[in-house]
């Protein structure tokens, strides 16, 4: 072997091998944090419980139910229910693995009392909870061992009513539910659903309720109320109760037996919600029902001298009134078919600030340009889109993103009522794909105070228009007169819809039914009322997604009515379609609705 060689190798096996041994020693002794074991799950397991559960013959003040590991108690007061209800609550607390509870009310004699602690209860680790946990004692030689079930909705909205308390009472007299707390109580799930176990044998009346006071009573004109028009009974359910097992698989298997209806009773007094300048010049009062025939008086405005000009909504519930002879402060008298309601005093001084005035202007002309520029409008050459933003300061129009709806008229709405105008000076520009046509388009006022024009034309979708309003053309009340405005657009072809019908096939004849389309938020787009015929068609609809409601009319005022507690009068019924129903472009959609 060459010198060289030798002498590399001898390096090699004093230095590099040993440094190795040493850099594979330490890799061995380094410690690594230690990954545990699989996440905890599992929620405390019940080992036992002083008195047993289920116990009879019980007259202590003490109860102490041992678990299987620490345990803590999460909110407690959001789950805890006691029946029947106890007039001082007992101290409910946790020591290591066990709850302890300590009663201070008196018993009654020969009574099963049931304390749900619901998910209350949980480990102190991973806070996993106890589900629907039940503790059940008699202080007679037998104990209830009956069951209830059922579920609580919103009478108008059909949908699951959680956190509402169920009561059951043994007094059927119209009014004890506000005057003495239950003989048992439950809490409805997320779902709806609620559940009563251990009652005694017998007949009950069954009330649901938003207990606003927490205090197992109907006190509260703004709590919700429902009630089973039927006494109620509950049935022998078979299942170890200490088992939180087989009380869930026999909650999800046995039919709901009750049903009730949460509602708002009705307040029959009119009243005015709210009543504010909303506008320079302009107030808006808001009444809780429709006015019939509403009289409003000014009374620090002479009675020679007209107060304002007034628009009533379509549901004659709101007033829009522009001031003509303005105080400082309206001193305005509301009456009903000639009884006073209230009067309102209303600041008629409106602070307009320089961040209310930039707020404005770039809201304005944001509106103009989503009017302006859309795919629906053509490049005009020569046109100023400065001067167009100033036009819709004053009115706007019926147009939805540069697009007429096909079959929709064309109107204009100005801020303020008109005072005087030169209709014959707008111009309507029809572009078709073989000329350009100026003309002078009809147009009529709508209502009386001149706020509402409609433009009259026999729209083509083919076409694209150009409305143009002249500098001047309209002047308002207070003498501010309108800008030019060039507004672009074009009506929405035929095909572009959808076509949606439903047939109603009812088992009996009866009541007028109000049929109504929802949006996908559930609120109302369409009402139609089916009497003697069948089939309701919503017409043209944009394409989206659709749901369908139906009101048992049974009064025939052509809305829903809701119930009277006292009078045992339950909210007009309302069913709600299990469909979404999707209108698609082109397309007629029919569907059949039993029942």
């Amino acid at each position: 072997m060459f010198p060289f060689l030798q002498t590399q190798l001898r390096l090699f096996i004093k230095i590099v091998i040993p440094a190795t041994l040493v850099l594979y020693a330490v890799a061995c002794a380094t410690i690594v944090t230690p990954t545990g074991g699989p996440k905890d799950i599992t929620p405390p397991v019940m080992l036992g419980s002083n008195p047993q559960n289920l116990s009879t013959n019980f007259n202590g003040k003490k109860i102490v139910i041992n678990f299987d590991e620490y345990i803590v108690l999460k909110t407690p007061e959001k789950f805890l229910l006691i029946s029947p209800p106890m007039k001082e609550m007992p101290d409910i607390s946790v020591k290591g693995h066990a709850v302890i509870i300590k009663i201070a009310d008196t018993l009654r004699d020969n009574t099963t009392y049931n304390f749900y602690l619901g998910e209350a209860i949980v480990d102190i680790a991973e806070s996993n909870p106890v589900a629907n946990f039940n503790f059940a004692f008699s202080t007679g030689p037998d104990i209830d061992s009956l069951s209830l079930s059922g579920n609580v909705t919103d009478a108008f909205s059909r949908m699951p009513v959680k956190a509402a308390l169920v009561m059951l009472y043994n007094d059927f007299t119209d009014s004890v539910p506000m005057k003495q707390i239950p003989m048992y109580v439950s809490r409805t799930t997320d779902k709806g659903n609620f559940r009563f176990n251990n009652l005694a044998s017998g007949k009950y009346r069954a009330v649901a309720l938003i207990d606003g006071n927490s205090d197992y009573m109907y006190n509260l004109p703004t709590e919700m109320i429902g009630f089973s028009s039927d006494s109620v009974h509950p049935y022998y359910n078979a299942i170890d109760l200490s088992d939180t097992n087989a009380v869930k698989k026999a909650d999800s298997t046995i039919q709901n037996l009750v049903s009730i209806n949460l509602f708002p009773e009705p307040d029959s007094i009119q009243r005015i919600v709210k009543s504010v300048l909303s506008a320079k010049n302009r107030i808006s009062v808001f009444f809780r029902y429709p006015m019939k025939k509403p009289g409003l008086r000014a009374l620090n405005v002479p009675d020679s001298l007209p107060w304002a000009l007034q628009e009533w909504n379509p549901s004659l519930d709101t007033l829009n009134a522009w001031l003509v002879n303005k105080p400082d402060t309206l001193n305005l008298e509301i009456s009903e078919r000639g009884v006073v309601l209230d009067t309102v005093t209303i600041s008629t001084n409106m602070k307009v600030t320089a961040k209310t005035r930039t707020k404005e202007a770039i809201t304005a002309i944001k509106a103009v340009f989503d009017t302006v520029a859309t795919p629906a409008n053509p490049k005009i050459p020569g046109r100023s889109r400065v001067k167009d933003a100033a036009a819709v300061l004053n009115y706007t129009t019926s147009l939805s993103n540069g697009w007429l709806g096909c079959n929709n008229p064309l109107i204009i709405s100005f801020s303020n009522p008109v005072d005087s105008c030169s209709l014959k000076s707008i111009q309507l520009i029809c572009m078709t794909k073989l000329d350009t046509v100026t003309i002078t388009p009809q147009a009529r006022f709508m209502d009386t105070i001149h706020r509402h024009l409609e433009v009259i034309h026999k729209w083509n979708s083919t076409d694209i228009y150009d409305l143009y309003i002249p500098e001047g053309s309209f002047t308002d009340i207070y003498g501010d007169i309108s800008d030019s405005a060039h507004t672009v657009f074009r009506m929405k072809p035929l095909e572009e819809y959808g076509r949606f019908a439903v047939t109603i096939n009812r088992r009996e004849p009866g009541c007028p039914i109000l049929v109504q389309l929802l949006n996908e938020k559930g609120l109302a787009l369409d009402q139609q009322v089916v009497t003697t015929g069948k089939r309701v068609d919503f017409g043209l609809l944009p394409p989206a997604k659709y749901g369908l409601k139906a009101i048992m009319d049974a009064n025939g005022n052509g809305r829903w009515d809701t119930g009277v507690f006292l009078k045992k009068i339950q909210p007009e019924i309302v069913l709600i379609h299990p469909n979404i129903f999707q209108v698609r472009t082109n397309w007629e959609l029919e569907e059949t609705w039993d029942f």
